[in-house]
Order: structure tokens, then C-alpha cells, then sequence
């Protein structure tokens, strides 16, 4: 089972988290087990993404910090005998404040609507089970760390519009401000038609508010594009 939460969005001082460039998508994977994280790691090298072991939360905080992290895998027990989620739920919490947009799904063999509520609160995007699907899990990590990357450019657009406006509040456009102001057109327009118009939906996709994303859709143009917006 696989549910999509709402993370908040960013205040308007936030500035985006930069990362280097890495040659391929890098996973965090953290469980206390490390026959699930070789697993994990074994299925998504198949489809060229790499991995990066925690079996702690302190690991987990460690590596997000002083590496370069696309996506987050966390398991959400990690002693033996406790069962209630709440480790991996404070890791969540912890990770989303160091790193708002990094893009975080929740794994449990203990699962329940009430903990993935709890989890997509706490700023994860995405939950799944224990045993997970293959296929299923590989989309949706890739998906998830290329929408996070996606989202960091915008982010960056953002920031460089506001630092070039002119007294006026306008700002001059460059080739560069042009080409980032597509790309931030085709993932909108991509979240609304993976959620066939509904915005609230694709908002949550996105990490954003509703009205965040009404002014992204209406910058666009795609309020009156014939887009089925509900």
C-alpha cells in the first residue's frame, strides 16, 4: 500500500539546500537490518540508482548531512521489540528540518493509516509496506528523487529572480531565467496530469501549498489551458 502526504511549504526565507552534481541518484536506505538494506540496495543498483546505508537514526542524520542524498528510504522501528514507530517518526521530523525538499518514503511491517497520517505530517512523502513490491518501490524512489532534484531548480530560479529584481519589482530575463521557467512549467504541468487536475493532489506531489501551486498554475498559463483543474 502506497499513500502520498502533504509536506508544507517552504517559507518564502528558505533558501534552497545546494547540492553538488552526483553521477547517479543516491538512496538513503536506513533499517537496523542489514539484510534488508543489502536487498534494497542489490534491487535498486539493477536499475542504476545507488545506495547509502544507515542502521541508525544517528547514522541516517550523519550521512545526510556530510553526503549528497536524492531520496530517503526509512524504516520506522529500529530496536528490537518496539513497534510503535516512533524512532523512525522523529527521524522523519528531524530530516525534513534539515532538509526540507529531500524526498523521504516510510517502510513498516507494522503499518497503519493512523502511523502513515503521522509520517506524511512529519514531512514524509510517500509509505509503503514490508515485503514492498520491486517494480513498485524502484518507481517510486527514482520518481521521488528526480522530483526532488526538479524542485531544488525551482527553488533555485526562485532565489536568483528575487535576488536580480529591480527596485521596480521586476527583473531582467535571461536565457537561463527562460530555460528554468520551462522546466518549472513542465514538472506543474506534469503533477496536474499525473493527478488528472486535481490540485490538491498535485500540491501534495509537489511539496507545496494549494495556493502556492494556483500561482505557479496561473503563471503558466494553465488555469485557462483546458488543464481539468479541481
Amino acid at each position: 500500500m502506497m499513500q502520498t502526504g502533504a509536506v508544507a511549504e517552504a517559507p518564502a526565507s528558505f533558501a534552497p539546500r545546494l547540492q553538488p552534481r552526483a553521477a547517479r541518484l543516491q538512496i538513503l536506505v536506513a533499517d537496523d537490518q542489514h539484510d534488508v538494506i543489502e536487498a534494497v540496495r542489490l534491487l535498486l543498483e539493477s536499475d542504476g540508482l545507488t545506495t547509502i546505508g544507515a542502521t541508525s537514526p544517528a547514522q541516517a542524520l550523519d550521512i545526510a548531512r556530510t553526503q549528497i542524498v536524492h531520496a530517503a528510504l526509512l524504516d520506522l522501528n529500529f530496536e528490537h521489540g518496539r513497534t510503535n514507530g516512533e524512532q523512525g517518526l522523529d527521524l522523519v521530523g528531524r530530516l525534513h528540518q534539515l532538509d526540507p525538499m529531500l524526498p523521504i518514503t516510510v517502510m513498516t511491517a507494522w503499518s497503519s493509516i493512523g502511523l502513515a497520517r503521522e509520517a506524511m505530517r512529519r514531512g514524509a512523502k510517500d509509505f509503503v509496506e514490508k515485503p514492498f513490491d520491486d517494480a513498485r518501490l524502484i518507481a517510486t524512489l527514482r520518481s521521488q528523487a528526480e522530483l526532488g532534484q526538479a524542485l531544488r531548480r525551482v527553488a533555485e530560479l526562485e532565489a536568483q529572480l528575487a535576488a536580480a529584481a529591480t527596485s521596480d519589482g521586476s527583473a531582467p530575463v535571461s536565457f537561463e531565467v527562460m530555460r528554468l521557467r520551462e522546466a518549472e512549467g513542465q514538472l506543474v504541468r506534469g503533477a496536474m496530469q499525473r493527478a488528472r487536475g486535481n490540485v490538491s493532489r498535485a500540491a501534495r506531489a509537489l511539496g507545496l501549498s494549494r495556493s502556492a501551486l494556483y500561482r505557479r498554475l496561473e503563471r503558466h498559463g494553465l488555469t485557462t489551458s483546458g488543464e481539468p483543474i479541481r
